[in-house]
């Protein structure tokens, strides 16, 4: 019996080792395919994209899309209509039970995403059209605005928290649309900016404060009530074995859409599709024209592989972790810190991945009733960002 229990564990060290290496060589291979085939001269750049955006309807066109994929530091056009037709192609295989479906969409409640999709183009809309926030483009004479805040925000936890309720959708989405991006501009520029610190701190915090902020209202306000979330009928299948190399592979490919509350594989091809269709056209329109998207990608698959492999088990018997933490905020933001190097890439995604998830298991201990775990994930990526970077700096050779 001793021996077979060896067995089965020397067999899961193997097939978890072939994942990691899988993991790793993705993101290698994304590192030097993107390189050997950048585009440039094109007249679709990131530059040209800003300005004068508030005078051209188009160009307002492409920065909404842009937005959907802030959160990953793409801000790309295509990558942005690819992560909402995945979500939207990872919604249509799990309302079908279709064997290709992968990770169930909105967390295994995928009658759920055309609400969350709606609080995502709404609350955006707000921001960009009604409430016009682009106008700080003109006014402070910057070339970066936080609108995308929304997306992966308030609105859509607010819809995995209250269920498919109209006023939910429409309070969580005017109240997210109104406060994050003129408060993570002031939080930036009064504290963040001053203190050295990556600019992605400024929009967690800003995350965490106005998700709070919702939560809270949505709770104070009697005409919003929690409705239940309907469940699609599903063949019954057993358990997926956590410790095996496509486990393992699909966990970490699904962490790349986790922000926009999708969690799902499909989701995520369609997003890298994107991306690299927008490196294609022009190396300077993806992650706002600074080149750095190979290393960007790379440190985002170092990061979700060093955080399922340490917490694999979490996930067993239909658990979760917030392997996702260092994917949209502790890679992407220290390889721009420090000019996009490959060490820089390699150092942050590690050190993200061994400690981004069980800080957000800290927070989320701590969360007041009534508030969405996402609070607690966002908190991770200030905190998290602010010790790798700080680390780094004392190092001082990346």
């Amino acid at each position: 019996m001793t021996n077979i229990i060896e067995e089965s564990e020397n067999e899961k060290k193997e097939w978890f080792f072939s994942g990691i290496c899988c993991c790793y060589r993705n993101g290698f291979c994304f590192y030097s395919g993107l390189g050997a085939i950048s585009g440039k001269g094109g007249a679709l750049t990131y530059s040209y994209v800003v300005d004068g955006i508030t005078r051209v309807f188009g160009k307002q066109i492409l920065w909404f899309l842009m937005n959907f994929v802030e959160a990953q530091f793409y801000a790309g056009v295509f990558a942005g209509a690819g992560i909402i037709l995945g979500g939207i192609a990872a919604w249509f295989l799990a309302k079908n039970n279709s064997r290709l479906m992968g990770f169930s969409i909105c967390y295994g409640s995928p009658s759920i995403f055309p609400w969350v999709l709606a609080s995502q183009l709404l609350s955006l809309g707000l921001a960009i059209f009604v409430y016009r926030y682009i106008g700080l483009f003109d006014s402070r004479g910057t070339t970066w605005i936080a609108t995308f805040i929304t997306v992966v925000g308030a609105p859509p936890s607010i819809m995995l928290l209250y269920g498919p309720s109209l006023p939910a959708l429409l309070v969580g989405s005017a109240i997210a649309g109104l406060f994050s991006a003129p408060f993570a501009t002031w939080l930036a520029e009064s504290i963040i900016v001053p203190l050295k610190l990556p600019g992605v701190v400024s929009n967690v915090l800003t995350m965490a404060f106005v998700g709070i902020l919702t939560c809270m209202v949505c709770r104070t306000l009697p005409w919003v009530e929690k409705k239940p979330i309907a469940d699609y009928p599903k063949t019954p299948s057993p358990e997926p074995d956590v410790f095996s190399a496509g486990w393992f592979v699909r966990r970490c490919l699904a962490d790349f859409s986790e922000a926009q509350f999708y969690g799902n594989e499909v989701a995520s091809v369609f997003l890298l599709i994107g991306v690299t269709v927008d490196w294609m056209v022009n190396k300077d329109l993806p992650s706002y024209g600074s080149g750095a998207l190979p290393a960007i990608i790379l440190s985002q698959f170092v990061g979700t592989a060093v955080g399922v492999l340490l917490y694999a088990n979490k996930f067993d018997k239909g658990g979760w972790y917030a392997t996702y933490v260092p994917v949209v905020s502790v890679g992407p933001a220290c390889v721009l810190l420090f000019d996009g190097t490959v060490s820089a890439a390699l150092f942050s995604g590690l050190l993200g991945g061994i400690i981004g998830a069980p800080l957000a298991e800290f927070f989320k201990e701590h969360l007041p009733e009534g508030v969405h775990v996402t609070n607690a994930n966002v908190l991770s990526m200030a905190a998290s960002t602010t010790i790798v970077a700080t680390v780094m700096k004392f190092i001082g050779c990346f």
